[in-house]
């Protein structure tokens, strides 16, 4: 099967910026006075500025959802046969090493330690759905897999409880789950209603507190917003007014607001001024020149609910990051690009390749008697090695 083609920079580009995207960018809504006309206020060029930067903010979170949907199918195919190969070689260990313990030779220590070995591997193979694995454990294990879970939800038990400080009733678990996923969901419904009891404590608080006169800047803000509230239903209820598909008789007029309306109600669910604004360009109920003769108010208004559209961009693009860091196994301190996520793909591919063949060389001094003792101490040092560091 012939290997994907990684995604190019002129691929990622193209795909990072639609066409579309330009009818929704700032520069539309850009104030400027023109030759000769006044220098525009620091409300009119902090509301460019606002403009600016919502553009580039979502830009950068395109960029990341083209990142991922570039680079998943790559990774998919180039890395997936390989931890199938690398399971493969993990249950051929598996085999020769239980072939081994059936025969004689080895110490009661040299067994423990083989025994550890197998079992490990066979963890490993059940988590992935291997179920002959699964029960070679069982057999060879002191303790099945169902037990070692059991043991390890009791000591996660015990570490919630301390941390909530209350017991968590086994009653409260669901039993459908398996005892490790009963917890982290009981645990997760304990912290929701730690943090729902501190919220209303911080209510409560802040109720007591609200019996005091609010400070000037207090005041100030609360204005600010209530304005700023103002500004985006006013634009909303103009654009619901004119796009009303019920007052329009034409069926392909009345189709088309229709869709504009679901356009309106969308950004206005998400407190997207800049959406609003460029529908009303775009049914030519306003331009550019009407927003720039607004009072200052209203321009520092729209500024604030820029503002706070900039800032939500901004918590989206972190999470994004984020996430494709973890998904594609990238550092926290490595930048999501197309570069990166190209290396790391090499390295992790370069990574599997090399434990493949250093796995079929452990597996050929497993299978030597002459080489296999040697073979076991020195998987003895390396997981102290381990335990060290």
């Amino acid at each position: 099967m012939k290997k994907p083609k990684s995604p190019s920079k002129a691929d990622l580009r193209s795909d990072a910026a639609p066409t579309a995207a330009a009818e929704t960018s700032g520069n539309a809504l850009r104030l400027s006075g023109g030759k000769g006309a006044a220098k525009l206020s620091a409300a009119q060029q902090r509301f460019n500025r606002l403009l600016a930067k919502i553009d580039k903010l979502e830009g950068q979170v395109t960029e990341m959802q083209t990142l991922a949907d570039a680079f998943r199918p790559l990774y998919g195919s180039t890395l997936e046969p390989l931890r199938q190969a690398q399971r493969a070689m993990m249950r051929r260990m598996v085999l020769a090493l239980d072939e081994r313990l059936q025969r004689k030779g080895l110490t009661p220590a040299q067994k423990r330690d083989t025994l550890e070995i197998l079992c490990s591997l066979c963890e490993v193979l059940a988590m992935h759905g291997d179920a002959e694995m699964a029960a070679l454990h069982d057999q060879r294990s002191p303790l099945t897999l169902r037990q070692k879970e059991q043991d390890q939800a009791a000591e996660l038990r015990a570490s919630m409880e301390e941390l909530f400080g209350r017991p968590i009733n086994i009653d409260e678990l669901d039993l459908s789950l398996n005892p490790m996923e009963a917890l982290l969901r009981a645990g997760q419904e304990g912290f929701n209603a730690a943090m729902q009891a501190e919220e209303a404590q911080r209510e409560a608080t802040q109720a007591h507190r609200k019996k005091k006169p609010p400070t000037p800047a207090q005041h100030k803000a609360a204005q600010e917003q209530q304005d700023a509230d103002s500004v985006l239903r006013q634009v909303y209820r103009q654009l619901a007014s004119a796009l009303h598909p019920d007052r329009e008789r034409d069926p392909t007029e009345q189709q088309r607001k229709t869709a504009l309306m679901s356009e309106a109600n969308a950004a206005y669910a998400k407190q997207d001024l800049m959406a609003l604004l460029h529908l009303q360009l775009k049914i030519a109920q306003s331009d550019t020149q009407a927003l720039l003769q607004q009072p200052e108010e209203r321009i520092a208004a729209m500024s604030r609910l820029l503002k706070q559209q900039a800032d939500e961009l901004e918590r989206e693009l972190l999470a994004q990051e984020a996430h494709l860091q973890q998904e594609f196994e990238l550092t926290f301190y490595q930048q999501p690009t197309a570069a990166t996520l190209r290396r790391e793909l090499e390295l992790q591919e370069k990574q599997l390749k090399d434990q493949l063949a250093f796995m079929e060389v452990d597996i050929q001094q497993v299978q030597d008697d002459a080489n296999f003792k040697r073979w076991l101490k020195g998987q003895k040092q390396l997981a102290k090695q381990r335990d060290y560091f």
